[in-house]
């Protein structure tokens, strides 16, 4: 049965979209201008379901994307922008399509995606704002006063931490290379793109890092993740792992260093590996292997699906119902306060 997208929060508290694709439910990955359409502008709130139309957009504009750079024009295929929109979430979505910068890479799948829509006679192709690139934000600008030290009209180097380093090489170069999956190459690439702290990097859009030459979109949310866990601002992934799986961290470690290195941020590693390593949807009590098929066919892979999912969304699952959506509710949750 095809569920309706939702919008939900991940384990580390940021909005994403959830959608049916074929093979199950996939989580897709926001940017802050698809967040504040969704928010601001529709006024959706967690678990609220979102117009099928506004996804492909999202994807085309590269304000959404799926894990592991899955093929956007394949994804796009799979959504349906013919549902009949409301005169707000019509005006919304026509607003967003006029007002954003487009990135040229973009353009064309802008194009061809709003030419299949229900929008089209709403908005002249030329009424599109394609850009080259955007400016970056402030705060990622360098700032000239915190360069080198001048000292006899040259140039002083900048030391770093590490003893018998280079001493020429920024600071924030070797702080950026202690998140996993960020090594020298990447370091430099974003210090040149005007990373300047990892407070900075910690506050800054992926959408806006993966204009940086070499930094794909992947690689942009693991620099953003990894900066937010290295500040204090979330919880390692590791960790996080340990408390929904009961494994202990270093299992973990060696994984997500791994993925990390190929562009998969702990957000998108995290829901594989909890399945991979901790109890599936089959170890709950009182799910018989009819329910836990049709639970893992919809997407439910492990109790912490369930324990996310809303009674609504499971009683739509075959062969659920109402009563049996609460006690499988009750004894997955259960399960994860036990861990």
């Amino acid at each position: 049965m095809q569920q309706p997208t939702r919008l939900i929060r991940d384990s580390v508290d940021r909005l994403k979209l959830e959608v049916s694709l074929p093979g199950g439910r996939y989580q897709l990955s926001l940017d802050d201008r698809a967040i504040i359409v969704l928010t601001d502008k529709l006024g959706l709130t967690e678990r609220d379901t979102v117009p099928e139309p506004f996804v492909p957009f999202f994807v085309a504009m590269g304000d959404a994307w799926f894990p592991n750079q899955r093929d956007a024009d394949a994804i796009i295929e799979d959504f349906s922008s013919d549902e009949t929109l409301s005169s707000s979430e019509r005006s919304a979505l026509v607003s967003y399509v006029t007002e954003s910068n487009i990135a040229e890479r973009n353009a064309e799948r802008v194009r061809s995606v709003l030419g299949n829509s229900s929008i089209a006679d709403d908005v002249p192709p030329r009424d599109l704002q394609i850009v080259d690139l955007p400016s970056l934000p402030d705060s990622l600008t360098p700032d000239e006063s915190t360069g080198p030290t001048v000292k006899d009209g040259n140039p002083e180097p900048e030391a770093t931490d590490t003893e018998g380093s280079d001493r020429s090489k920024p600071k924030i170069a070797s702080d950026l290379e202690q998140i996993p999956g960020i090594g020298p190459q990447r370091a430099d690439q974003l210090v040149e793109g005007g990373v300047t702290s990892l407070e900075t990097l910690a506050d800054s859009r992926p959408g806006y890092l993966a204009d940086i030459p070499g930094i794909s979109e992947g690689v942009a949310s693991v620099a953003v993740e990894g900066a937010r866990e290295l500040v204090g601002r979330t919880k390692p992934a590791n960790e996080r792992l340990r408390d929904q799986t009961g494994v202990s961290e270093p299992v973990f470690d060696p994984a997500l260093s791994a993925l990390a290195a190929s562009g998969v941020p702990a957000s998108e590693a995290i829901p594989k590996l909890r399945t991979l390593y901790g109890p599936t949807v089959a170890d709950i009590d009182g799910v018989t292997g009819q329910q836990a098929y049709y639970l893992h066919e919809a997407g439910y892979q492990a109790p912490y699906d369930i324990v996310q999912a809303s009674q609504e969304e499971l009683t739509d699952v075959y062969q659920i119902g109402a009563k049996s959506a609460e006690s499988i509710r009750a004894a997955a949750d259960a399960m994860l306060g036990e861990q």
